[in-house]
């Protein structure tokens, strides 16, 4: 879902062939290929120790990835430990199911600065630009760049006071767009997000970020420099500063739940930020916009300063999400249940979609299921889909292929041997998946 929906869609590696490198030179020499790959990470690779078997191997800190290229973790077993990811003037990636942290990488402060030692990069776990300066200009461009279910950490705020330690988790600068950051898992850090790097980083980025799960996080979640940008269904949580609007940037959040987050939106009036709120949730914020005071849900709460209100636009997400969206009061429990690793099928072969189509509607009867489980939708082709229904452990419980035709389809499914609890259905139908929570009850 998303921007990376966009301009063609996101494919990454797809038709490219599924590698797994054992040391950091292979995964490095896959990674910068000009030809696609599907690059899975099943072990750890360590900046201070890329290979176990030879402690004399040169370490490396930054790893520059080509386009057409996915990185997918195996199971919950792919970590890249302080390995800087290096996105620069590339198009087409895929990042999903990985664990990141740059915790305790050496770093160099003799400059005006903070560098990853012995490189010019920003200790940034992933860096998302467009300013390669060994290409004509007008080719510096980076697009569709999809980042799903992936984890990023670094040290505790209270504990690691320095907040130019580290920079960011996930940084986007210059012409950067058709970007979507989905179901990721972000935690223990100074400055979380940032979209613009100063008020002459006036590109028209266009970034997607929903079903995120924001923890302990002092700052940026994101702070957006011009451009667009889409944040829905994020849960955020134990948090200082939320949404940073700044210079002539348009976002539009959408049914975000902020619970103990000191400033869970707010911008800069002099610079013009703007931000459309759509049914968000505060619960035990500090300061909030002076629309929303007084606050049921945050009764302490305080207006926020006259120079950090904004202003309401009037743009308009330019993509169908409908089906995606999670109702505000579930975000706490989806997001948590589902954001980060080991939560999706790492099998590479499940990652093509089939062939397929949009849907002009979708139903899901009855929301609490004692036997039978109908399917309804609707659509203007025929196309090839999958379903899938898992448990609340990210389980699949049940898949098959469903041929869908023009015109109204209804498929049924019997739950009557499943145990009660909690179920994701997910429809597959190759252009898009349409997420829905069932719930499996006794007679």
């Amino acid at each position: 879902m998303g921007f990376a929906t966009m301009n063609g869609g996101t494919t990454g590696g797809q038709g490219g062939a599924i590698v797994t490198p054992t040391t950091f030179d292979e995964l490095n020499a896959y990674c910068t290929a000009e030809e696609p790959y599907i690059i899975l990470i099943d072990r750890e690779f360590k900046g201070s120790n890329p290979d176990a078997s030879d402690p004399t191997a040169p370490v490396r800190r930054v790893l520059k990835l080509a386009s057409n290229k996915t990185l997918l973790g195996v199971d919950d077993s792919g970590f890249i430990n302080q390995i800087n990811i290096d996105i620069n003037s590339k198009q087409n990636i895929i990042i999903r199911n990985i664990r990141f942290t740059m915790t305790d990488v050496p770093i160099d402060e003799s400059g005006s600065e903070v560098k990853i030692l012995g490189t010019n990069h920003d200790p940034d776990i992933i860096a998302i630009s467009a300013d390669l300066s060994s290409i004509p200009a007008n080719e510096r461009i980076t697009r569709n760049i999809w980042i799903d279910h992936c984890e990023f950490y670094n040290e505790d705020p209270a504990v690691m006071t320095d907040a130019d330690r580290y920079d960011g988790l996930i940084d986007i600068k210059n012409d950067c767009q058709y970007i979507t950051i989905s179901w990721c898992y972000f935690h223990d850090h100074h400055k979380g997000c940032l979209s613009g790097s100063g008020n002459s980083d006036n590109y028209d980025r266009k970034t997607t970020m929903h079903h995120n799960y924001f923890d302990n996080i002092s700052s940026r979640i994101p702070l957006q420099r011009y451009g667009k940008l889409h944040l829905l269904n994020n849960y955020i949580v134990n948090c200082e500063n939320g949404l940073n609007v700044r210079i002539q940037s348009e976002a539009v959040a959408e049914r975000n739940y902020f619970k103990d987050t000191k400033k869970p939106i707010f911008g800069k009036v002099s610079e013009g930020g703007t931000a459309t709120e759509l049914d968000n949730y505060f619960e035990n914020c500090n300061r909030l916009s002076w629309v929303h005071i007084p606050s049921a849900t945050s009764p302490d709460a305080d207006a926020l300063n006259e120079s950090e209100e904004y202003n309401a636009n009037e743009y308009a997400v330019p993509y169908a999400y409908g089906a995606f969206v999670t109702e505000v009061a579930d975000v706490p429990e989806i997001v948590t249940t589902w954001a980060g690793v080991g939560k999706i099928n790492s099998d590479p072969t499940a990652l093509t979609p089939p062939p397929g189509g949009r849907l002009n509607s979708i139903t899901f009867a009855p929301n609490a299921v004692t036997d039978e489980l109908v399917i309804s939708l609707q659509a203007n082709s025929d196309f090839s889909s999958e379903i899938t229904i898992a448990d609340i452990k990210g389980n699949t419980v049940l898949r098959k292929k469903e041929w869908v035709h023009s015109g109204r389809n209804e498929f049924r499914f019997d739950l009557r041997p499943f145990s009660t609890g909690i179920y994701v259905c997910r429809v597959h139908t190759g252009k898009e998946v349409i997420v829905e929570k069932i719930f499996k009850i006794d007679n």
